[in-house]
């Protein structure tokens, strides 16, 4: 049998990592990349958007997207970044809609 064949009708779909047993990839968004998406300045996402772990004082609310530190050294200056599937939980809330295309085509 050809290997397109027992994969259906999208052969060119790769296996979904998850439904093997993989764990996802984790992917971290830097602040600024943020801000382009969503067409605002880096400064504005920083105050009004972000929860900064271990620097931001009381509870996180769920309105805030909660920015980690990835620098190892505490001494130097933070790498603020935030988690991919942090971006989408706060994007749905915000209103906005997430696809998982999968894939990519031209």
């Amino acid at each position: 049998m050809k290997r397109s064949h027992l994969r259906g009708q999208n052969p060119h779909i790769p296996a979904r990592p998850e439904s093997v047993g993989l764990p996802p990839r984790p992917f971290f968004y830097t602040l600024d990349q943020i801000a382009v998406i969503l067409n605002i300045s880096q400064t504005d996402v920083e105050r009004r958007y972000c929860y900064f772990e271990g620097r931001s004082t009381g509870a996180r609310s769920p309105r805030l997207l909660q920015a980690r530190n990835i620098n190892p050294d505490p001494k130097d200056r933070p790498d603020w970044r935030v988690a991919e599937r942090e971006l989408i939980r706060w994007m749905k809330m915000m209103g906005f809609k997430y696809y998982d295309a999968g894939v990519i085509t031209n």
